[in-house]
């Protein structure tokens, strides 16, 4: 197997557990994981984009660039909704409801490249199309439901990759960036919630803090592996 498949590969099946690792934080509110999510993921990030010329340069343009960062505070905001959503599905047993939705992004990414992009469908991408469809179609006539969660999460992650088309940044200081840009409000709420008494960090035991803290690392690593393996 090509090294870079390899790395690829790691880092999705990274993505693929975290419905194990969410669920162990499903007595957390799901506003509080998505908030350290963020949080914790800031010193990866930041060591990520330190140990790089080419992200430090990616970051210090972004950050020069109106454009950039309004694309950039967009995105903030759509990524911010699609982490939401998955943690508040896998805390309440919907994990199955909300992998539907990264089920359906490749092809809701190839119908947005077809209607934004004016792209042209090769024909394994009709072929892959289909058989998305027909797996979503199969989901809906078996449970008799709509899969909202899914088209929730899929929309919202769908809308995250054609925002990030825009973009020059690339994922990883596009992520820190996005980070950066939320992190007033991220710690704004977390000392809204222990002002009220409410939080679960530092109140839940060490277990629940560490679980919170290393849920940053687990967001970040999947992605590094997955752009480094894109790069080989």
């Amino acid at each position: 197997m090509n090294k870079g498949y390899a790395v690829i590969l790691t880092g999705y099946i990274g993505w693929g557990l975290f419905p194990l690792y969410w669920a162990l934080l499903a007595h957390v509110p799901a506003l509080e994981v998505l908030l350290h999510r963020m949080l914790w993921s800031l010193p990866v990030l930041l060591l990520l984009v330190l140990l790089s010329q080419r992200r430090r340069s990616q970051v210090k343009n972004a950050l020069a660039s109106w454009q950039e960062l309004r694309w950039l505070a967009f995105s903030s905001l759509v990524i911010c909704l699609n982490w939401g959503i998955y943690i508040w599905a896998v805390a309440n047993q919907r994990v199955v409801e909300a992998s539907m939705g990264y089920f359906l992004t490749p092809l809701l990414n190839v119908l947005a490249g077809v209607i934004v992009f004016n792209e042209k469908l090769t024909r394994l991408n009709i072929v892959a199309v289909l058989f998305a469809a027909a797996g979503v179609a199969y989901y809906v006539f078996a449970t008799a439901t709509i899969p909202w969660i899914g088209l929730a999460v899929g929309l919202s992650f769908a809308g995250y990759g054609l925002m990030r088309k825009q973009m020059k940044t690339n994922a990883v200081p596009g992520l820190l960036v996005e980070i950066l840009l939320l992190l007033p409000f991220t710690l704004a709420l977390i000392a809204w919630l222990h002002f009220r008494g409410e939080a679960m960090f530092l109140n839940h035991g060490l277990d629940t803090d560490l679980l919170l803290i290393l849920g940053g690392p687990i967001t970040v690593i999947p992605l590094a592996f997955f752009t480094a393996g894109t790069r080989m």
